[in-house]
């Protein structure tokens, strides 16, 4: 994903019409959904879906990830602006970051 990373919010977001994390959000706010003390965001990614989960962790969001260069883009990250997107469309504007941790792991290092 490393080859893929400068362009992956652009093309999944805009060029496919990809909707799931901000539907996960809607989803989770519509059913009234707690506030959660700390969440993991496994496949992070460029950190798409933090800026729709961020609102639902109090505390400590962490990322995982196995591609360096997609956390190299979500640990820019904010709710102001977009991760790896060029439409900086915000959803508040918090311009705090929106992972406490990032954390990039070898599959191959991680099977049991």
């Amino acid at each position: 994903f490393d080859s893929f990373a400068d362009t992956f919010d652009e093309k999944l977001v805009h060029g496919l019409g990809y909707k799931v994390p901000q539907l996960i959000g809607d989803a989770v706010r519509e059913l009234g959904q707690e506030i959660y003390g700390a969440a993991l965001d496994a496949g992070c990614g460029t950190g798409l879906a933090g800026r729709f989960l961020r609102p639902f962790v109090r505390d400590v969001l962490v990322g995982v990830d196995a591609s360096p260069k997609m956390l190299k883009i979500a640990s820019k990250c904010t709710m102001a602006h977009g991760c790896g997107s060029k439409d900086d469309s915000t959803l508040d504007g918090n311009d705090d970051p929106l992972y406490d941790k990032l954390m990039v792991m070898d599959l191959e290092e991680m099977t049991l």
